[in-house]
């Protein structure tokens, strides 16, 4: 397997009821065999070589396989492929396995045990051939895929991106000191509750970790957000707070939180605090809508995923000025962050076109494509 030039790798996993993914089982594909591998009875830190080698891996939305497998292999493939990704450069907004391949190969998946207990044992043998599939047909996907971005010029931009994704830290768990930023409702606050919130998530995150359990068995997003806003002072306020589920509150729980959140207003934000969590961006009123609404509009006359391009939030980053925006960087730079400096400068403007689209006009008027 190690001398394949490219090995094609899912896994299936449980996760409800835990914090880190359970793995049930590894499917690989190389040279036109499939191996299916029982974690449950065989030591998968065997896989380490074939990831430190030149061996391209092959994946499908590999964002959750990458963190299992660190978790339990040590590392993350030095050379990998996302077909989901790619595809993303295709215009494919988050496509499912089952639709590239049947748009691509014309193979057409047969699904009906997406939802198996992959845990029992055995695995009844619809469940391996399910299993397989998953592998089976990735190589010949990729190799649909990089035909149709050599086409259009991306595999410049799509190796850019695969690149930036094998140097992440994929593990399984969160910092708990930046466990906050993954909460929509806490990143809105500011000041003292900001600094309790960001307290509890941290709290929050560690006792996750210990018992095992995911993080909303603990407390609710909104229950912290909530909570640091209300600030209370003794345990038995906490169960007039919206959000917070008194089940959450057994255990002496309830007494923790509070001391977190004394401790939270009687200290001082740390220095690393302060530089890792600024104050929401100052953007102009509307200016985010409006280079949202052009950047969703870009998108379709480059036939890319939005998402891919990048979020309101990258947006407001690139308004702001902030060193290493996403958009001010690389492919996305090229593709839509230079134009929305010239946006922001005033040197191009944005117009309505009689199809709808948003287009970028120069000061004579004249439309960039």
């Amino acid at each position: 397997m190690s001398t394949a030039r490219l090995v094609a790798i899912d896994t299936e996993f449980h996760r409800e009821k835990s914090y880190f993914a359970k793995l049930a089982l590894v499917q690989i594909a190389a040279d036109d065999e499939v191996f299916l591998i029982d974690p449950l009875r065989v030591d998968i830190s065997g896989l380490r070589a074939l990831f430190e080698s030149d061996t391209e891996v092959v994946f499908h939305a590999a964002a959750q396989d990458l963190e299992i497998l660190r978790r339990r292999v040590g590392v993350t493939p030095a050379k990998m492929f996302d077909t989901q990704v790619a595809a993303g450069f295709l215009g494919y907004s988050s496509a499912s396995l089952a639709s590239l391949l049947e748009a691509f190969l014309a193979v057409t998946l047969d699904k009906s045990d997406r939802l198996s207990d992959w845990m029992a044992r055995p695995l009844e043998a619809k469940q391996l051939h399910y299993a397989a599939q998953d592998v089976i047909y990735l190589a010949a996907l990729r190799e649909a895929l990089m035909s149709e971005l050599e086409k259009l010029g991306r595999i410049a931009w799509l190796e850019e991106e695969m690149k930036a994704w094998v140097s992440q830290e994929f593990y399984a768990g969160t910092d708990p000191d930046r466990a906050w930023s993954k909460i929509r409702e806490v990143r809105s606050l500011k000041g003292r509750s900001k600094h309790v919130a960001m307290a509890l998530a941290a709290w929050r995150e560690a006792k996750a970790i210990e018992a095992d359990l995911p993080v909303r068995f603990v407390l609710a997003d909104l229950a912290i957000a909530t909570i640091a806003q209300a600030a209370p002072r003794r345990a038995s306020d906490l169960r007039g707070i919206r959000g917070v589920d008194p089940r959450h509150l057994g255990g002496g729980a309830d007494n923790e939180i509070i001391k977190v959140i004394a401790h939270a207003l009687e200290s001082e934000p740390r220095p690393h605090e302060q530089l890792a969590v600024p104050d929401s961006i100052d953007v102009p009123t509307g200016a985010t809508t409006l280079l949202a609404t052009w950047l969703a509009s870009r998108a379709r006359s480059l036939k890319i995923d939005p998402t891919l391009l990048g979020s309101r939030g990258d947006i407001n980053e690139i308004y702001g000025g902030i060193q290493g925006a996403k958009l001010a960087l690389g492919w996305r730079k090229e593709a839509v962050g230079d134009y929305i400096q010239r946006i922001i400068s005033g040197e191009i403007a944005l117009a309505l076109t009689p199809n709808g689209d948003v287009a970028m006009v120069q000061n004579n008027h004249v439309a960039i494509t």
